[in-house]
This record gives C-alpha cells, structure tokens and sequence, in this order.
C-alpha cells in the first residue's frame, strides 16, 4: 500500500488545475456546516438530516458505504479521495453531482443504483467502464460511454483509447464529458451535435485536430482549453455562440479553418488580436 500511495501522491503533484477545488470544497463545508453538517467516523461530512453527502476526507481508504437515507451526492463530494477504492452508494440516492467521483484515482467499483434519476457534469473523470457500471434505466453505458438513456446527451467517457467516435444520436457533449482524456488522440464529432460544453474536451493533451460539425450552435467556455498538442480546428459551419475562452491555452494552435465569410466573426467571438488573427483561415469546407 506504501508504494501505491507514493505512486498515488506523484500523480497528484504532477497534476494542475485551474480552479483551486479543495479550496472551493473547504469554503463550501464551513459554510453548511454553520449550519449544522455533521461528520461520521470516516471524515464523511453529512446535512443535519443526512440527505445530502456533502463531501469526504481526502485521506478516506478502502471501501465506503453511503447510508441508506442519503438522497444527493453533492458536487465535489469524493473529488480527489485518491485512495478510495470502493463506494457502495444506496437505493435511496436519487442524485449525483458535478464531479462527485473525480480524480478518484485507486477506485476500482461503483455502481449508479436505479434510484439515479440525475447526473451532474461528468460525476466520473478520470474514470472507466471498469470501475463504474450502471443500473439505473435513466442512463446507459455503451461501448464505454455514458449516455442519457436515448444516448442524446453524452455524459462521460469512460475510456482512455486513443480514438473515439461519438454516436450520431448524440445532441450535447455534456461538461466535463472528456476532460483530462491525455491519450485521445482523435475524436469524431457526428453531425447533430448542437452543444459542446464546458471544459467538455479540456486538458486533452495527446488531441492534435478537431472538426466541428456544421450543426454546432454552442461552444462553451474552456471546451477545449489546455489540449496541449491540439493545432488544427475544422469548422464546417457558422458557430452562433462561441465562447472566448473556447480554446484557451492550446498554445500550439496554428490553424483555424472556417467557411468562407466567417473569418472576420470567428476573430471576433475568441477575441483575437491582429498578432495571433493569422491563424484563422477561410477554406471551402465539405460536410
């Protein structure tokens, strides 16, 4: 276990974030413990009525069972518990939110109960299909991907292969949904997809070129944001509202290739300046 644990702690020292989330997590505790959270013998914080699981030590090992009772699993609540490895979660839960998983990085069993009627942004980061399965009929796991039940909104990877392709059901790439996915290579991206969300392909470093289908509306903030090899991104049609932030800090961004007319509005919605504008390009572009 001592050198899982060094293992564990090297990952986690190595890794970065933009937001300081155990900060966020702290602040967020005292303020509901002001009024009146509770703390079981494990570090796991609960609401005075036990309803909700606020959040759990970072030291917690081993296997951890959720009281029956508990109806949310609050956002962030397990984020970065790096040596728990198995969580078994009650039929009462109806809830499970953003990030609630996240950086879990020794869990090897999960399963979503049939009480899960709603999912956060991507409870599961930086986890597989191996680890978390799925019984609720609101959601399903397919070819290691995590869908709402008619497979319109992606929630999760659940792979790191180098290659994915995105079913052509699929309408909105949920938050989060690929983030931190360091050895995706390529990913297809169906026409039909209106959304691309927050931070939905972030701190994908292996990405090197992405095509956005004509059918995209929406890009929201950091979707692409620290995808470190990423330099080359294909738009097939007009985005009609891209976030500034869409692609920030891909520093080895060359190309941007958009349909002809829309230079001048694409330079536009991210903001560039007449030094870096050079890298948008109108091109014909084939559907």
């Amino acid at each position: 276990m001592k050198e899982d644990k060094k293992t564990i702690n090297d990952i986690l020292k190595k890794s970065a974030e933009r937001e300081d989330k155990f900060e966020n997590l702290v602040l967020n505790l005292a303020l509901k413990k002001i009024k009146g959270a509770q703390k079981d013998d494990e570090g796991v914080y609960y609401s005075k009525k036990k309803k909700h699981l606020i959040t759990a030590s970072k030291t917690i090992e081993g296997k951890y069972i959720i009281p029956e009772g508990v109806q949310v699993i609050d956002d962030n609540a397990f984020w970065g518990c790096a040596y728990l490895e198995e969580v078994v979660i009650p039929a009462s839960v109806i809830e499970i939110g953003n990030e609630a998983f996240s950086r879990c990085l020794s869990l090897k069993s999960l399963v979503i109960p049939k009480s899960v009627t709603v999912l956060g942004n991507n409870p599961f980061v930086g986890l597989t299909s191996d680890e978390v399965t799925c019984e609720s009929e609101k959601f399903i796991i397919e070819n290691k991907m995590l869908y709402s039940a008619d497979k319109k909104t992606l929630y999760s990877c659940l792979t790191d292969a180098a290659m994915v392709i995105i079913p052509k059901s699929v309408e909105v790439i949920q938050d989060l949904a690929f983030s931190r996915r360091r050895n995706l290579k390529k990913v297809v991206i169906p026409e039909g997809v209106r959304i691309i969300g927050s931070d939905a392909f972030s701190d994908c470093d292996a990405l090197e070129e992405v095509t956005i289908p004509s059918t995209v509306e929406t890009i929201e903030s950091y979707a692409f944001a620290e995808c470190d090899r990423l330099r080359t991104v294909t738009f097939v049609g007009e985005v009609k509202d891209m976030s500034r932030r869409a692609f920030s800090d891909c520093d080895q961004l060359r190309h941007i290739y958009v349909p002809v007319g829309n230079r001048e509005k694409t330079i536009k919605q991210l903001h560039f300046s007449e030094e870096n504008d050079d890298i948008v390009i109108e091109k014909d572009v084939e559907k």
